[in-house]
């Protein structure tokens, strides 16, 4: 099957990418059945201390009771408009395809239990994974085809994103995360936002977009 094809490539090895700052690993259960979770999109600015070649960052974890997204885009992408919508559609392409393939895992989840997901989208383009992976061709091609449509698709849904990632405005949908919750993080000023619905199977779960073909 493909997603068997995806983990058995290998894979080049690049620098470790930097994790998101305020997320407690220990406290995210590898065991839990994500079918019965609340799933979560939190949007941030990343910190000041991020790479300069980086434009966003992705990671999927839960909590007990909570699926999160969790993805912090680069501040001077933030700050640029039609960057920010492509950069937003990608890393969003890339937790929906990891949502049902888990490419974002170089290392096997038994071998990790507590690893969160993680890919790094360079401004280059290329996507890495945890400990520095480059996600596999036929999968960076499927994240780059699943951000075609949603910005042909859902550009002003993008748009919000981005405004509110910019900073100059809080749409209305966008709830600033609580000081007391597991994703607090000041520096990356992170927002709890709205899903789109079309995403979701039986309201729970994304689904990949379809372009209607086999």
């Amino acid at each position: 099957m493909w997603n068997r094809a995806l983990l058995s490539q290998n894979q080049e090895t690049a620098p470790a990418p930097c994790s998101p700052r305020g997320v407690h690993e220990s406290s995210f259960s590898a065991a839990m059945s994500e079918s019965s979770l609340r799933f979560r999109l939190v949007i941030a600015r990343a910190s000041h201390s991020t790479p300069g070649d980086v434009s966003g960052i992705v990671t999927r974890m839960h909590t007990d009771t909570e699926l999160f997204w969790l993805l912090s885009i680069a501040r001077p992408v933030a700050a640029a408009p039609k960057v920010c919508r492509r950069s937003v559609a990608t890393c969003l392409a890339l937790l929906m395809l990891d949502d049902h393939l888990r490419v974002l895992r170089v290392l096997p989840g038994a071998s990790v239990p507590h690893t969160p997901g993680t890919g790094v989208l360079r401004r280059d383009g290329v996507i890495q994974t945890y400990l520095g992976g480059v996600l596999p061709p036929r999968a960076h091609a499927e994240t780059k085809r699943i951000g075609e449509l949603l910005i042909n698709g859902h550009s002003s849904y993008l748009d919000t994103l981005c405004r509110a990632l910019s900073g100059d405005e809080t749409p209305d949908g966008f709830e600033a995360v609580p000081a007391d919750h597991e994703l607090y993080d000041p520096e990356a000023e992170r927002y709890f936002a709205p899903p789109l619905t079309v995403w979701y199977r039986a309201g729970v779960h994304p689904v990949v977009p379809s372009t209607g073909t086999t």
